[in-house]
């Protein structure tokens, strides 16, 4: 197991992310800050995300990237393609209806020359209990199944984010 991160890069209007090892929660501040700068603007003219060299995502990670979907979506937007060689990552993003809201490749691709990390937020506390809150509602709102499946966690969540003390 190896711990997770992302790089980032652009290149003629194309922005291209690879998620490198384990992608959990604990990404979601940084992953978060990013999607919502890059989220913005106007649409790129195309998003790659790489996860040739994931080990693993977390349905935190899921919804995020389902926001990207969305954004894409609602910006008229070609959709963005994923790049996994690893089988349990193809069927985990077709078992959360992925297929529906992204190009899936399986085919490797060369990172990009110039990639820059995201940096890791530390987030805790009511911060992260939102991020991970919104991630999951972004990732059931795809459809049926993923309500099927999450529902439990959202409901949990919002009533950890309405019995939290105001700071």
């Amino acid at each position: 197991m190896s711990a997770g991160k992302v790089t980032y890069a652009e290149h003629d209007g194309v922005q291209a992310l690879r998620f490198i090892g384990e992608i959990r929660y604990t990404l979601g501040p940084s992953l978060d800050r990013f999607l919502k700068k890059l989220c913005i603007g106007p649409a790129p003219r195309g998003v790659v995300i790489d996860l040739t060299d994931t080990e693993s995502l977390d349905s935190t990670s899921l919804g995020l990237l389902a926001r990207v979907a969305k954004w894409l979506q609602a910006a008229g937007a070609p959709r963005a393609t994923m790049v996994s060689t690893n089988q349990d990552i193809n069927d985990l993003l077709y078992s959360v209806g992925f297929d529906e809201v992204f190009n899936i490749s399986k085919a490797g691709i060369d990172e990009p020359e110039k990639a820059e990390t995201l940096q890791l937020e530390e987030t805790g506390g009511p911060e992260l209990k939102a991020i991970i809150l919104e991630a999951h509602r972004t990732l059931i709102a795809l459809n049926g199944r993923n309500r099927d499946e999450f529902q439990d966690v959202v409901d949990l969540l919002e009533q950890e984010v309405e019995s939290a003390p105001a700071n």
